[in-house]
């Protein structure tokens, strides 16, 4: 799949060129935002330097600091990048699907997010691993993340209570217990296992969240 870092921004070509000053810090940006995913799911949020970041990005280090004030900067841009881009490809999947039901649309947002995890592994360590490593700056940031979840499984409770699914929307702390499991459970696997073996997630992590939600299943 690799929706993130496949197809990302390429060096900006020499001498003249037609992008738009935006198209081009854009571009910049991006590059900067992906590079640091990459260097940090490789090195570490602490060991990672600007050059490692500037180096992988082929970024000068002055135009980095037109785009962000130091690597923490950088690295919080880049787990929204990364949280943007998650929620894109739910999204899509989720519509190609064509998941009516509350238990269907549970199982393709997870197996979606878990197949888009395998796909870009520097971006799950970002968002599972790595933000712990990068201190108070990502809380707020890691709780857009769980907030992104908490919202899709409460929509999809909706649509459980309108077909008869459901008896009730569940209580929104057991939505929270629920988001915190998976990236328990996520950030586990990939340090005892690694991306590939996620999709065994999948099952688990489908019946926890039909009993906690209340389906009965």
């Amino acid at each position: 799949m690799n929706v993130l870092t496949t197809g990302a921004p390429g060096r900006l070509p020499r001498g003249p060129h037609r992008l738009s000053r935006d198209e081009v810090t854009t571009s910049q940006r991006e590059r900067l935002c992906i590079a640091a995913l990459e260097a940090i799911a490789e090195l570490g949020y602490g060991p990672t330097t600007l050059a490692d970041i500037v180096g992988r990005a082929k970024v000068a280090r002055r135009t980095f600091y037109t785009l962000f004030d130091s690597k923490e900067e950088c690295f919080t841009a880049a787990f929204d990048l990364a949280v943007e881009v998650v929620a894109r490809e739910l999204d899509r999947v989720v519509a190609e699907s064509g998941a009516r039901a509350f238990c269907d649309l549970v199982r393709t947002t997870l197996i979606a997010y878990l197949d888009f995890l395998v796909a870009e592994p520097a971006a799950a360590r970002a968002l599972h691993i790595e933000t712990l490593a990068a201190g108070p700056g990502l809380i707020a940031h890691r709780a857009k993340m769980h907030r992104l979840f908490a919202y899709r499984m409460l929509a999809a409770a909706r649509i459980g209570v309108r077909n008869g699914e459901l008896a009730a929307v569940p209580d929104l702390r057991l939505v929270d217990v629920l988001i915190g499991g998976i990236d328990d459970r996520v950030r586990a696997v990939l340090i005892e296992s690694g991306p590939q073996a996620l999709p065994e997630l999948a099952d688990p992590l489908n019946r926890a969240a039909l009993a906690l939600l209340g389906s009965g299943a």
